[in-house]
């Protein structure tokens, strides 16, 4: 008897809990009938509740896909094309980072820019050996804004001699230059463009009007706006060549990676190929 008494407050105060929980379950009856709704996940430039901080940079969303989640103090990581290190800088937690790139540090301006830290390797390639690089090394792999400006064959050098520097289950990712995804954006800023956006829908001209802040604003070159396949092979510094996804992919498998995402979504323009050297088969 004694012991059921003992217990008797513990029950009295769980009563009380479940009362008070159900009455605040039973309270959300009385507000947002037809269901709550923030914004469409599914577009890009949905308005929300958020506001003004409900956007963020296509550079800082990759960061969050493509690179928080796989730096820590045990990472090995390989960057190609880190130019002045934008992108270097997110990758000074791992436990070592070796760069390389056609271009010195110093035309970079790469250690001015990220300072001197001992983890970080930057090597200027004369080729597309990667004979540098040591083998079975690497469980990561980045490239931003580098490749779309090297040809397919470039690109297969890269694949075909890397693969053997990367640690079996070996994350990497690239992006890549694709013209039928570049222009699919183009034609469809409606949806992507922010500055069109920023127009009021109900605004006299809204089309016509937002259509000249954005081209004002980012497409002043009217050859920007649509990309064609380039007939002259010949190398020139800076121009984008076309890789195409598929085909990327393709050739990707057929030296041995995984593709684990062929287009992580987080630069509408760009495509970001998320690919894998498989485990040891066991």
């Amino acid at each position: 008897m004694i012991e059921r008494l003992v217990h008797i407050p513990e029950v009295v105060c769980v009563m009380r809990n479940y009362s008070r929980l159900r009455s605040e379950l039973s309270g959300f009856g009385k507000i947002w009938k037809g269901g709550y709704f923030e914004g469409d996940p599914l577009d890009p430039l949905s308005k929300s509740s958020y506001d003004k901080v409900g956007y963020i940079s296509v550079i800082h969303a990759t960061y969050l896909r493509c690179i928080r989640p796989y730096i820590n103090k045990e990472t090995v990581v390989l960057e190609i094309g880190p130019g002045r290190g934008a992108w270097t800088k997110s990758f000074l937690p791992a436990k070592e980072v070796y760069v390389i790139d056609a271009l010195s540090a110093e035309h970079n301006n790469f250690f001015d820019y990220l300072g001197e830290v001992d983890h970080v390797k930057y090597l200027q390639v004369k080729d597309f050996s990667c004979k540098e690089l040591p083998n079975n090394y690497f469980d990561y792999m980045f490239s931003f804004g580098t490749l779309c400006h090297v040809s397919f064959d470039v690109m297969e050098e890269y694949a075909q001699n890397l693969y053997n520097k990367m640690r079996p289950g070996a994350n990497c990712f690239w992006m890549i230059a694709d013209y039928e995804n570049y222009n699919e954006i183009m034609s469809n800023l409606d949806s992507y463009g922010i500055i069109r956006k920023l127009v009021p829908q109900r605004m006299p001209l809204r089309k016509s009007l937002g259509k000249f802040l954005s081209d004002y604003f980012f497409f002043r070159n009217s050859e920007l706006k649509h990309r064609t396949e380039d007939i002259d092979p010949s190398p020139s510094p800076g121009r984008w060549y076309n890789a195409g996804t598929e085909k990327t992919c393709e050739m990707l498998k057929k030296f041995g990676y995984e593709i684990l995402d062929d287009n992580v979504g987080t630069c509408p323009r760009d495509p970001i190929i998320h690919f894998q050297k498989p485990f040891l088969q066991t």
